[in-house]
């Protein structure tokens, strides 16, 4: 079934056990996708298999005018991984720190509103605790020396105000009773973060971060493409953008193209990404079917993990740059003139 109101159900599942798709502009208290039974066949898996099946992770994305700030704790069920990586949009050098393994000791929080996402290794310790329910996320990061890696340590908060800014919250149907949820949203950011020897306050008006937590029942073949910005347009306002295309079933009605501005969500038609998949560091063209986006990303960097494991399989592309164009908001055309973001290109077998 789908809902079409501002605020999602208090339950995704429906005591009979379907899933309730729809795209909405406020927050659950309690994500219970965990509680769906996604169909093989026409027949209902068991809960077991189907928490097993569960791809979750929390993403989030720090863009400060000369710096991009990227890390997430990704659980796949039956794998666990998490990456902090810090990118100088300058030119300068990229370091990125990286734990992998089927028995690392990670959660990913059940919702936003109260509950924490947090992964700890041995000289490697991420934690987001979420607190919607206040209006912020702190976020810690502790993460030590590593060869020619340098260490990396944050004390950060993540302002979530929801008078102030409209999150996009989503369920999207994959099929079988399968479903994809996610709230994403970009949000001020403030804190200290330390890179070796160098520490900086971050504290200004051009500090955002872009908050993604995710959870679906995806297919065995899954692919995506993702772009996200934060940053202000010509005028000096705030303005952030969310564009996907994966396979959700009905990317018409039910996607998570978004823009933000100065906190206001208006949605867009799907999406559509030109780039060289044999060289994601080429430009990218993104747009919109309803023509209400036309942007050019030019990488400086990027990101990369190859993950093959048996009849597991993941390629995954994660360019670092800065976005030029423009995207149109009801009736204007708001400039976008080297705001910071990424984009991503994943095909997986899982």
């Amino acid at each position: 079934m789908t809902g079409g109101a501002d605020s999602p159900p208090a339950n995704l599942v429906t005591p009979a056990g379907e899933l309730t798709y729809g795209v909405w502009t406020a927050p659950l208290r309690d994500v219970d996708l965990d509680r769906a039974r996604p169909r093989a066949g026409g027949i209902g898996l068991p809960r077991a298999a189907g928490r097993l099946r569960l791809k979750q992770w929390q993403h989030v994305c720090i863009c400060l005018p000369d710096l991009l700030l990227t890390f997430a704790i990704v659980d796949t069920g039956y794998l666990k991984l998490s990456w902090c990586h810090v990118a100088p949009l300058d030119g300068g050098e990229a370091h990125e720190h990286r734990r992998m393994g089927p028995h690392l000791k990670a959660h990913i929080a059940r919702a936003l509103w109260k509950d924490r996402t947090e992964l700890t290794a041995r000289g490697y310790r991420m934690e987001i605790v979420n607190s919607l329910g206040l209006g912020e996320h702190r976020v810690t990061l502790a993460i030590d020396r590593r060869g020619s890696l340098p260490a990396i340590s944050a004390e950060l908060r993540i302002a979530h105000d929801l008078s102030a800014i409209e999150p996009l919250v989503v369920c999207l149907p994959l099929g079988n009773n399968r479903g994809m949820y996610s709230h994403k949203v970009p949000l001020p950011v403030t804190g200290r973060l330390q890179l070796g020897d160098e520490e900086r306050v971050i504290d200004g008006d051009d500090a955002f971060a872009i908050l993604d937590i995710h959870k679906a029942h995806y297919p065995r073949h899954t692919w995506w493409n993702w772009a996200t910005l934060a940053g202000r347009d010509r005028e000096g306002r705030a303005v952030g953008l969310n564009l996907t295309r994966n396979v959700c079933l009905d990317e018409e009605q039910l996607n998570e193209n978004t823009v933000w501005l100065e906190g206001k969500l208006t949605r867009l038609g799907p999406a559509r990404f030109a780039f060289q998949r044999h060289d994601p560091l080429e430009p990218w063209y993104l747009t919109t079917t309803d023509g209400a986006v036309d942007l050019e990303f030019r990488p400086l960097g990027k990101r990369s993990e190859q993950i093959r494991l048996g009849l597991i399989r993941s390629v995954f592309h994660q360019p670092y740059g800065r976005f030029r164009g423009r995207i149109r908001v009801g009736g204007e055309w708001v400039e976008i003139d080297g705001s910071a973001g990424v984009c991503e290109d994943h095909d997986a077998i899982w």
